[in-house]
């Protein structure tokens, strides 16, 4: 699952607080160009059993995001769903 934000300081926040609160391994990494819409973003990519947690870490922090997809590989191809 990636949850996109606007910036690396923004997605370190909340891969720390993440991980902390959830204790899964949680990565800071570029927008996939399919989720990104417009300039440049960075996501936090967690495991999917995390979204109930991360939707509160969200909440409750305040952090703006651009964004929640679920990522599947359909005929070979990745192919993002949004969840939120």
């Amino acid at each position: 699952m990636y949850v996109v934000v606007g910036s690396s300081t923004t997605a370190a926040r909340l891969k720390k607080a993440a991980e902390k609160i959830v204790g899964f391994p949680a990565y800071v990494v570029h927008t996939p160009s399919e989720i990104r819409h417009g300039g440049c973003s960075y996501s936090v990519r967690f495991d999917d059993r995390a979204i109930n947690e991360i939707r509160k870490i969200v909440s409750d922090s305040g952090i703006n995001i651009r964004g929640i997809y679920k990522e599947k590989t359909e005929n070979g191809e990745r192919v993002f769903y949004a969840v939120s």
